[in-house]
């Protein structure tokens, strides 16, 4: 599974992202973001009093890219911390956001689900790589679009990876539609 990292400072650089301690960090996540890194627990992980699970499978690995210091993002470290201390898993960020090659080689040899936390405009490449075509995902990841999971089953025998996507629907403005392209 593939989420784009957390709503971030519009245009970047202007002093709204946040620290989790609320200090104030362009390289952050702006309020609404940790509010999102905060609900996807309920995406992911069942409710122990509702007899209905998620509607996607629990992450057994999570993957962020690397805080390089030319950037300094957080972002995709800081969406998926806090599922990541909800189900004491530790984040792999081994990898810079341009190295897809070295991601996707590591991320085809894990058993389990793999959640990863990405830039939005190498997603598609990404995605791509997992698949093995180029005509399967949407080639554009929208500039607005914070709201979507991406799913690439590479379990199906003796064929192709199927991919499909979910609407996250976890803050007020979500689109219910996917990702066209």
């Amino acid at each position: 599974m593939i989420i784009r990292h957390a709503e971030k400072p519009v245009p970047v650089g202007t002093p709204h992202g946040v620290t989790s301690d609320g200090l104030p960090d362009p390289g952050s996540l702006t309020p609404r973001g940790w509010q999102r890194a905060g609900a996807l627990i309920g995406l992911f992980v069942p409710n122990p009093r509702s007899h209905s699970g998620p509607p996607l499978p629990r992450p057994t690995y999570l993957a962020a890219s690397q805080i390089e210091p030319q950037s300094g993002s957080r972002r995709a470290l800081e969406t998926l911390q806090p599922l990541s201390d909800r189900l004491g898993l530790t984040i792999d960020v081994r990898f810079a956001k341009e190295e897809l090659g070295q991601l996707s080689q590591a991320v085809r040899v894990i058993d389990g689900v793999v959640l990863i936390s990405w830039e939005h405009h190498l997603i598609p490449s990404l995605a791509n790589m997992l698949i093995g075509d180029a005509t399967t995902v949407p080639q554009i990841w929208p500039d607005d679009r914070f709201d979507v999971v991406w799913l690439i089953d590479m379990r199906v025998p003796d064929g192709p990876a199927e991919f499909r996507q979910v609407p996250e629907l976890l803050l007020g403005g979500d689109q219910a539609s996917v990702i066209s392209g």
